[in-house]
């Protein structure tokens, strides 16, 4: 198999863990066929006074790796000065806004053959860069996304990315143009034709075969099947991280009170509702009642609370609660749905957070 060219964009480190998985298959040339396409001038000067190195490390494995890449700033361009057309881009950032942003750079190199994967993107990501990016559908890039666990990835410095010694998977789908007429079938379907035709899912599957030595997996999923999973990851963070910027690491169980089990249910149960109501292709997906089953994501819910709680505290910010809890206030008011219990949530989460940061204190002193 020849490699085909592929264009990394984005801070998030994840793209810099798939930049090392792409780069150490074993039919890539000694330079790689992959470009990273950085944030400004500054920083691709400090990428090549790095020996234009990404180093990727699993300390308690012990494995360390790194691999030479072309870089740029800009839009790949021929010699006549044409910008050139790109088929195979992999992004990741933190916020709707950045990944918009970075993806306007790059809309004259973007087509309708481009496979565009979206690393770990918010749910309404997609609606939002087809509405502010690609305006013109007939233009629309082929839009994939890949989703993991990203508690376990850092970046102690600006072009090394650490990874736990556990083997972690990224969850890869396709993404229709519309939900209309969803049928689940001919999305399995053409989850498994993609896998064996799209040059990019290809290139992503031979990670797998290959098996590097970052332990990195890649599943393929239809759409519907990744669509239940994020919906439980969305659920689940909408509750913890209000409750987690209200209660704070508070030396004693608060998932033994009763009245905090009162709000968790009544959130799940606007946030199911909520989908339900917004996107009711949902029903078509087999295991959709069971993954929505409020007294299950109730559970789950707990869990979080009790595992994640400590970590959650000094890690949430305005942002986040805007992420999760504002995607379901934002869907809610589209259909008229009252959701009194995450607007109070989010008031006061949101009103907590602003209190710490005006005030220049920890959170822990409040």
């Amino acid at each position: 198999m020849s490699a085909p060219r592929v264009y990394a964009l984005g801070n998030s480190p994840l793209v810099y863990l798939m930049c090392n998985e792409i780069a150490s298959l074993s039919f890539q040339p000694r330079v790689p066929e992959l470009v990273l396409l950085l944030q400004d001038q500054k920083k691709l000067n400090r990428f090549l006074h790095n020996e234009s190195k990404l180093v990727l490390e699993r300390p308690k494995g012990g494995y360390k790796g790194s691999n030479q890449y072309m870089a740029s700033c800009s839009p790949p361009k021929f010699a006549s000065g044409e910008v050139a057309k790109v088929d195979n881009v992999i992004i990741g950032e933190k916020t709707p806004k950045l990944f918009t942003n970075a993806l306007k750079k790059y809309t004259k190199s973007i087509h309708s053959g481009t496979n565009v994967l979206l690393l770990n993107p918010t749910v309404g990501l997609v609606d939002i860069l087809r509405k502010n990016v690609w305006h013109e559908r007939e233009n629309s890039p082929k839009v994939f996304i890949g989703v993991t666990n990203e508690r376990h990835i850092s970046q102690p410095s600006e072009f090394t990315t650490h990874l736990s010694s556990y083997k972690s998977s990224l969850q890869v789908s396709a993404v229709p143009d519309t939900h209309l007429g969803y049928s689940y079938q001919e999305d399995v379907q053409q989850a498994q034709e993609l896998a064996k035709t799209n040059s990019l899912l290809r290139l992503l599957k031979s990670i797998n075969e290959e098996q590097s030595g970052s332990v990195f997996g890649v599943s393929n999923r239809s759409y519907g099947d990744l669509l239940l999973y994020r919906y439980e990851e969305l659920i689940t963070q909408s509750c913890v991280l209000p409750i987690t910027a209200l209660y704070g690491p508070q030396p004693h169980d608060i998932t033994a009170s009763g009245e905090l089990m009162k709000i968790v249910r009544n959130l799940v149960q606007e946030f199911t509702y909520t989908i339900q109501a917004t996107d009711r292709f949902v029903n078509q997906i087999p295991h959709s009642s069971g993954a929505l089953d409020q007294e299950r994501l109730v559970s789950a819910v707990w869990r979080a609370l009790k595992s994640d709680r400590r970590k959650l505290f000094y890690e949430t910010n305005f942002h986040h609660i805007n992420q999760f809890n504002g995607f379901f206030a934002l869907q809610a008011k589209k259909r008229n749905i009252k959701c009194p219990f995450n607007e109070a949530m989010m008031i006061c989460a949101k009103a907590k957070l602003e209190l710490a940061h005006d005030s220049n204190f920890n959170h822990r002193s409040l």
